[in-house]
């Protein structure tokens, strides 16, 4: 259902002309691996990052994975907080103020947390999934680098179907040559998915 959006899309302040583009000074990198290597992929990012390195999102595609890493990263020891739309509106605001506070830097989420809330401590976006559509991996890579920000940030994308080489391919052509996403004009709602 769409109405997962409606407390969130009034913060949006992006320009429709940014709003199709990929930030030039965010580096985007994809990582082929199978899908049971993503895990230990990710523990490493998180261990081997500095402590002054800002915040982290890890991005999954739905409500139980974010619940399922949190459970690994709690065995791990890895101090984070978790948003998904299954959890009340008050519980969801609370968290993200904890983490736009920076009482904790990584924060696990769905795509809920990809539109229009304020990260200018981001440094680091994470896919754990891949986002299905374009529009959702920049809705995703526009939360790092933003204004006020004190780095120029990177999204980390773990690619491990076959059907997400495309997807890749397009963002990589649209970085290498500025230009905007492929059908992103003709795109002006979110996508109706769960969360």
């Amino acid at each position: 259902t769409l109405a997962k959006f409606t407390d969130v899309d009034r913060f949006v302040t992006l320009s429709t002309q940014s709003l199709h583009r990929l930030p030039p000074h965010v580096q985007q990198k994809f990582v082929r691996l199978k899908g049971r290597d993503k895990l230990p992929e990710l523990l490493q990012l998180l261990k081997e990052r500095p402590s002054s390195g800002g915040a982290i999102l890890i991005f999954c595609n739905s409500a139980s994975t974010v619940n399922w890493l949190g459970y690994i990263l709690d065995d791990h020891k890895i101090k984070h907080l978790r948003l998904q739309g299954q959890m009340l509106a008050a519980a969801r605001a609370g968290i993200f103020a904890s983490f736009q506070k920076g009482d904790v830097s990584v924060l696990v989420c769905t795509d809920l947390a990809s539109r229009g809330l304020d990260t200018s401590s981001v440094q680091l976006v994470v896919n754990y999934d891949f986002p299905d559509t374009l529009q959702d991996y920049l809705h995703r890579a526009g939360r790092v680098g933003r204004v006020g920000s004190k780095a120029p940030g990177a999204v980390v994308s773990f690619v491990t179907h076959r059907w997400d080489v495309d997807l890749v391919r397009k963002i990589e052509t649209a970085a290498r040559k500025r230009t905007s996403l492929p059908g992103m004009d003709s795109i002006n709602k979110p996508s109706p998915k769960g969360g």
